[in-house]
């Protein structure tokens, strides 16, 4: 008897248990924590940018001012007085193309090529950079005046030739692009679905290179199409 009564007190145990746990579920879904929450609540409303948004495709062409200096890209000739070149100021153009993310109204980050060309009677430069560009908007809430300003930077990796116009050797190396930059934009109109913008930059640049290296300052017009939707095309 008192090992059946220990066998009966052990099963209504079991089912206790058991029907504790069938039980959770269903008072869980009328805990007010598992209400559904109204479509009014402020955290479930999706956040729209207020004046960038989207894939930004752009182009960066200007008038630019050059200097350029190196040795031959050979083992044997850098560091050899003979065969070094250096260049007066060039004049030419920088044009950078970039295709970014705006991931929020004050960062937009992407891919870009920069390819810039300089000449003079004695002198031609070329050269290109391929990296990634950094554009940020710092002063959007503290200067509303300037919300559209940005600084921006540019890194990768850069190609410089410098030739003296005649039989000579040219200098030439590939190693590291760097850039930085100010610009400033002004909405132009809505363009598919999104809005085109424009205005002027100032920007720096350098190739660095070990037998050689080209540093440039250029001054232009940024044009940039955003592709997302935000609030200040709606006003």
């Amino acid at each position: 008897m008192i090992g059946r009564a220990r066998w009966t007190r052990s099963v209504l145990a079991a089912l206790v248990a058991v029907a504790t746990l069938a039980l959770a579920p269903a008072a869980r879904a009328d805990s007010p924590s598992s209400v559904n929450p109204s479509p009014d609540d402020p955290a479930l409303r999706s956040a729209v940018a207020e004046r960038r948004a989207g894939v930004v495709v752009g182009v960066a062409p200007g008038v630019a001012f050059a200097g350029a200096s190196g040795y031959p890209n050979s083992a044997a000739l850098i560091g050899n007085p003979s065969f070094y070149s250096s260049s007066p100021l060039l004049v030419g153009y920088s044009s950078t193309f970039f295709v970014l993310g705006a991931l929020t109204d004050y960062l937009s980050f992407g891919p870009m090529v920069n390819i810039a060309r300089f000449e003079s009677d004695a002198w031609s430069s070329k050269g290109f950079g391929v990296g990634f560009r950094a554009e940020v908007f710092p002063l959007i809430r503290l200067v509303p005046a300037l919300a559209d300003t940005a600084l921006y930077g540019q890194a990768g990796i850069g190609s410089t030739e410098l030739q003296a116009k005649g039989p000579f050797p040219s200098a030439d190396g590939t190693q590291s692009f760097l850039g930085l930059g100010v610009h400033h934009e002004l909405r132009l109109t809505r363009l598919f679905g999104g809005h085109l913008s424009g205005g002027p930059y100032v920007e720096y640049d350098a190739i660095f290179s070990e037998p050689a290296e080209r540093h440039w300052l250029s001054f232009g017009l940024r044009l940039a199409w955003y592709g997302g939707s935000v609030t200040a095309d709606q006003r």
